[in-house]
């Protein structure tokens, strides 16, 4: 294996040579303390190794982790790059309670951009999310926030001597990852570090209430049995404190309006602005913009055991906008324009919870001046649970991380990966291409095969085959809502 030395702020780091690819795994950009901000690691002076993944964040059947230990980022760079490549930087997805860098080998991007990507590690669960400033016991409010924008001022400051451009990074994510860039990317202290936008699979609500936030931290210490000593989480064992929480999150969907545990929270420091707001006054107007969805997100959380919280939370949320009437109505005009292969409940749940959230950013960044484009994933991967499920939550994903020839094997999900049908590498190849000239010039293609969101024209981009593009707001679904919403 050929190794290669690459200079950084806190010290040298060796990464592997892998053909035409340089890998560096498992760099620290920061470490912390339970419930405190990150902060540098110590700097070194002999090389550090980087030819390995570090370790996970603590989660659910990795518990054994190091707590202090987890935060460290990926790079794959070309070999001989000529200029300073575009900069693609993926937080990954996974309910803000699992998943890590580690699931998303960046060689094949790498190397058909060209192009430098980086994934990262942030802390998860409670670790991360749980929100007790008000208790006295968090040094920092959302700190799973902190910990991404440690990791983006690390490659603002190093990212040039891997062969990237800082003045070219694209920030990135899907599912959580996808609420933690649209949030990250209207921070001040984000300012200037990245170019362009990039969120697959949003979640329809992307910001939390203090409040909301408040009571959870109060429910998990009363699980725990310490609300008269607070102070006495900070050594409560891992697997007692995600137990709890795992016990807290199961109660709580039928008690509020939200139904989630963890997410990113306006805090008022941190996050001081609810981040929608931010796009439609226009502050973003000179980020690019990608907004991307599934066609059946919702079923994978139909056929979950028990159906995640988010289903009843959902339909409640519109009989309580709507009314039952109005449920109804919704109801019955989706199984009057079913497709034959559709469950109209499914896809009911699935606009109200993801695409429409993301059509309505859409609109607000287009208002504001903003560039912005919208798809949706409608291929059904040959790759469990999608083979069985359709192109549910995390489809395009899929296809996106695959080497072509094949899918990719996620060793933190336990998902091996295989051989992909010749559907699947023609419409990975159409998504990877477009992320790439996405990542390389703001544009996921040209004008005339994929034009941007206007207000006046709606274009929706479809990833399936063939690849095309229809207007978004026309049908009697589309009508109903805007009846119903006006």
């Amino acid at each position: 294996m050929l190794t290669y030395a690459v200079p950084t702020t806190l010290g040298p780091v060796i990464g592997a040579e892998q053909g035409h690819v340089r890998a560096f795994k498992g760099v620290p950009f920061a470490m912390a303390r339970r419930f405190a901000k990150a902060t540098p690691p110590l700097a070194w002076t002999e090389p550090c190794r980087c030819t390995d993944y570090g370790p996970y964040a603590p989660q659910p059947g990795h518990l054994d982790q190091p707590e202090e230990s987890c935060l460290s980022l990926n790079i794959w760079t070309p070999v001989g790059a000529d200029r300073p490549l575009p900069v693609l930087f993926f937080i990954h997805g996974g309910a803000f309670v699992t998943g890590g860098g580690a699931d998303y080998d960046g060689t094949f991007l790498a190397a058909h951009g060209p192009a430098v990507i980086v994934t990262i590690n942030y802390r998860l669960g409670p670790l991360g999310f749980l929100q007790l400033h008000r208790h006295g016991l968090s040094e920092a409010d959302n700190l799973a926030i902190s910990d991404a924008l440690a990791a983006l001022d690390w490659v603002h400051a190093n990212i040039a001597n891997f062969g990237g451009d800082p003045d070219k990074v694209t920030l990135s994510g899907q599912s959580a990852g996808a609420s933690m860039v649209i949030a990250l990317a209207t921070l001040p202290q984000a300012r200037g570090k990245f170019t362009r936008a990039l969120a697959l699979s949003a979640p329809g609500r992307n910001i939390m209430s203090a409040d909301h936030a408040d009571h959870i931290a109060r429910r998990v210490l009363a699980e725990l049995e310490i609300e008269q000593d607070p102070s006495a989480i900070a050594s409560v064992p891992l697997p007692n404190l995600f137990a709890a929480v795992e016990r807290v999150g199961r109660s709580i969907a039928d008690e509020t309006e939200a139904g989630t545990v963890f997410g990113p929270v306006l805090d008022g420091s941190v996050i001081p602005r609810e981040p929608r707001d931010v796009f439609a006054d226009g502050t973003l107007r000179d980020v690019e913009l990608w907004l991307g969805s599934c066609r059946e997100e919702m079923v994978m959380f139909l056929k979950s055991t028990p159906p995640a919280a988010m289903i009843r939370t959902t339909e409640r949320n519109l009989r309580v906008a709507f009314g039952d009437a109005g449920w109804e109505r919704l109801l019955a005009c989706y199984r009057g324009s079913v497709r034959p292969d559709e469950d109209p409940y499914e896809a009911l749940l699935s606009d109200a919870f993801w695409h429409r959230p993301m059509a309505d950013l859409a609109r607000s960044h287009a208002e504001a001046g903003g560039a912005v484009w919208l798809s949706r994933f409608d291929h059904r991967p040959a790759l469990e649970p999608f083979l069985s499920q359709g192109p549910t939550h995390g489809a395009d994903n899929a296809c996106l991380w695959a080497h072509l020839p094949d899918f990719i094997d996620r060793p933190i999900l336990k998902r091996k990966g295989g051989p992909m049908t010749p559907a699947d590498i023609d419409v990975a190849a159409r998504f990877q291409t477009s992320l790439l000239r996405f990542v390389t010039s703001g544009m996921p293609d040209v004008a005339e095969a994929w034009p941007r969101f206007e207000l006046h024209k709606q274009s929706l981009a479809i990833f399936g085959q063939p690849f095309h593009v229809v207007p978004l707001n026309e049908g009697a679904r589309a009508r109903l809502w805007a009846e119903l919403s006006a």
